[in-house]
């Protein structure tokens, strides 16, 4: 019986990875005895960890180990810093804020470094096994951090529907590599790029396949029409949750589908109309119904679920002119922007049980003016306004729809852009209004902290975009 030859393993190409699983590992077992009134400790270690995943980024060697299943490049050190920066922020905030919905269990900070792995599984994925490996520790981590509040009923809700919807994804991901597979006969990326031009691939099978992984991401992402179950998980789910949710499974999920475009190289034509017209629902969609709602999570998920419409579109747009640039940095602009939005939600809870509105921002400006700085840069850059991080994500769609020669999707993205300015100038207009609700608000030290990042990062990479390209040229 000839022995079983275990593939070689280049631990410098996985560093990230194996700093984050071992930290989890550790912190798992170190969590049991640290008392449930200390878990500031447990915060901190998570912290840490993220921060020394995060240094190690420019030391890794770019190349693929384990047969080639797992890669690591240059651009893999953005999307892998940025997963990791958006990690430690809401770290921050999350100690800050279960603190005050009294939840103390330990165990969430280690649920968030496990699902930061299976954020950087994805973003590594040379093969569609690794994907769907990435994509089940990312979600099974989150499926436990949503139910997190227990016995709050709104976040066990909020748990069990996300498990049965990610479930379901799960299914249409299993299926779609099994055809993929069978159609070309190999599940590495490389490898299904070289094959589907130029050997006997059943475009048939093929087509569908790809179209099921699509589904799949799609879940995970909020593209319509697999987005139903966003709000309700965004409004259930504690806020630092929510937050880390909202961007962290966000750009892991994108950088999955742009592998998967990028797989499929010239077979995109075929495609293109129906992924052009699911961005452009999604965009219009997300915008139209934000109008409506009175929660600010539930305002936000319909949000995110709009901007999940500019990433799909500019995915779409730069395998047809100049790169990943745009989507990679409408993706980290998102993310800071997103945990600004947030961090000024969690600090103005108080009632666990309390969902905020629109109407609970008024006169913010009067009870802490530090807050309504933050919350106003942040709902400017959602909106797209300039000197922010999220005009210049928006104009990068914008330009690489143009270049493609897609003149309608063009004048799409302006249209949802002026749609979901509407919502966001109302949430600004609250801010600065009056209130007879005066009393001051406070956040925690952390809180402060994250704000003060994010904050400072909408505007530098706003005003100096070349920020984000400065971290592919440290790993180089």
């Amino acid at each position: 019986m000839p022995a079983i030859a275990l593939p070689s393993v280049d631990l410098m190409v996985i560093l990230q990875l194996v700093v984050l699983l071992a930290a989890a590992t550790a912190l798992l077992l170190i969590d049991l005895w640290i008392p449930a009134n200390q878990k500031r400790i447990t915060a901190a270690l998570a912290f840490i960890a993220t921060i020394a995943a995060l240094v190690v980024g420019p030391m890794s060697t770019q190349g693929l180990t384990l047969s080639g299943t797992i890669g690591f490049g240059q651009s893999t050190l953005i999307i892998n810093s940025i997963i990791l920066i958006a990690t430690a922020i809401s770290i921050l905030f999350a100690n800050d804020s279960f603190n005050k919905q009294g939840v103390t269990r330990g165990e969430a900070y280690v649920l968030m470094l496990l699902a930061s792995s299976g954020m950087l599984l994805l973003s590594q994925g040379a093969s569609l096994v690794t994907l769907f490996m990435g994509l089940e520790l990312l979600s099974i981590a989150l499926y436990v951090l949503t139910a997190i509040a227990y016995p709050q009923q709104s976040s066990e809700e909020a748990g069990f529907k996300y498990l049965t919807i990610g479930a379901f994804g799960a299914g249409f991901l299993v299926f779609g590599i099994a055809l993929t597979f069978g159609a070309t006969g190999s599940l590495m990326l490389s490898e299904i790029a070289m094959r589907v031009p130029t050997e006997g691939v059943n475009l048939v099978y093929f087509s569908i396949g790809i179209m099921m992984l699509l589904v799949g991401f799609g879940y995970k992402v909020s593209l319509v029409p697999f987005h139903m179950w966003t709000p309700d998980v965004y409004q259930g789910a504690p806020t630092a949750v929510t937050a880390y949710m909202s961007v962290g499974s966000k750009v892991a999920g994108f950088v999955a589908i742009m592998a998967i475009i990028q797989m499929i190289g010239g077979l995109t034509d075929r495609l293109l109309p129906l992924l052009q017209g699911i961005a452009v629902l999604t965009m219009i969609i997300g915008s139209l119904i934000a109008i409506k709602q009175s929660s600010l999570k539930r305002m936000l998920a319909y949000s995110s679920i709009g901007h999940a419409g500019f990433i799909m579109l500019a995915i779409l747009s730069s395998a047809y002119t100049s790169g990943a640039r745009a989507p990679i940095f409408y993706l980290a602009a998102y993310a800071i922007t997103n945990l600004a939005a947030f961090g000024v939600i969690m600090a103005l809870e108080n009632d666990k049980e309390h969902d905020l509105t629109i109407a609970d921002l008024a006169g913010l400006w009067q009870r802490n003016p530090w807050l309504s700085v933050v919350m106003t840069l942040a709902l400017l850059s959602l909106a797209g306004a300039p000197p922010t991080a999220g005009f210049l994500a928006k104009f990068m769609v914008l330009a690489s729809v143009w270049q493609a020669g897609w003149m309608w999707m063009a004048i799409a993205v302006a249209v949802a852009s002026a749609i979901s300015a509407y919502f966001y100038l109302r949430c600004l207009v609250q801010l600065f209004s009056s209130s007879e609700r005066a009393q001051p608000v406070t956040t925690g030290s952390l809180t402060r902290v994250g704000l003060i990042v994010v904050s400072a990062t909408i505007i530098i990479v706003g005003i100096m975009p070349w920020t984000i390209d400065a971290l592919a040229l440290a790993g180089s």
